[in-house]
């Protein structure tokens, strides 16, 4: 069963989420990190999210962790210190698609350990990602330029980490309008050639009310 992945680097103690250290007030943290994505990770994203800050009053001077994440169809990365994870490996229990959670709890047991801290970030990330979903349903940094609502479908379940009504599904997405279709159709195993849509125009990279 398919699910997303995150990007992770190995260190001593196991894997940890990509960290970039900033120790200046005048840049754009989003645009930092993104240009530590490209020329360090050789990585592209059109743009990153906030999902957490957390800060360590513990360290002097204090040490504040501001978490990013973006999304990438791409997975050619530089460095053999890296290395793409399945999502819910990590966090075997965001994903209650059936048998998908029984299979993650096992593969987790085979990966280097990654920190409750960096899991909990992890978490945050993916709780920030989902929420998303309802003002922006296309996440179109991962989709193709044409795709049938089978397959988007299958995104979104793939990132809910849980099975979808097809019938409210479609007519949600559909009358939302953020889909046109286009005069294309793909041939299926059954049943008729399915329709093929891609994001209207008017609507890519907004939200929806």
């Amino acid at each position: 069963m398919q699910q997303p992945h995150v990007l992770l680097s190995y260190s001593s103690g196991g894997l940890t989420l990509l960290r970039v250290a900033i120790d200046r007030l005048d840049v754009a943290l989003d645009e930092y990190a993104m240009r530590f994505l490209e020329r360090t990770v050789g990585l592209s994203v059109s743009r990153l999210m906030q999902s957490i800050t957390d800060q360590d009053l513990s360290q002097d001077p204090p040490l504040i962790d501001i978490c990013y994440y973006g999304l990438s169809r791409s997975q050619f990365v530089n460095g053999d210190d890296l290395i793409w994870v399945p999502l819910y490996h990590l966090l075997p229990d965001q994903d209650h698609r059936e048998p998908a959670a029984t299979d993650s709890v096992k593969a987790a047991a085979h990966l280097p350990p990654v920190s409750d801290h960096d899991l909990d970030l992890l978490a945050a990330a993916l709780n920030t990602l989902r929420r998303s979903l309802d003002r922006r349903p296309v996440i179109e940094e991962i989709e193709p330029v044409a795709f049938t609502l089978s397959y988007l479908q299958q995104r979104t379940e793939m990132l809910l980490g849980t099975s979808l009504h097809t019938q409210n599904f479609r007519r949600k997405i559909l009358e939302s309008g953020y889909l046109e279709p286009i005069d294309i159709a793909v041939a299926q195993s059954l049943g008729r050639p399915a329709l093929l849509y891609q994001v209207r125009s008017s609507t890519r990279g907004a939200t929806i009310d």
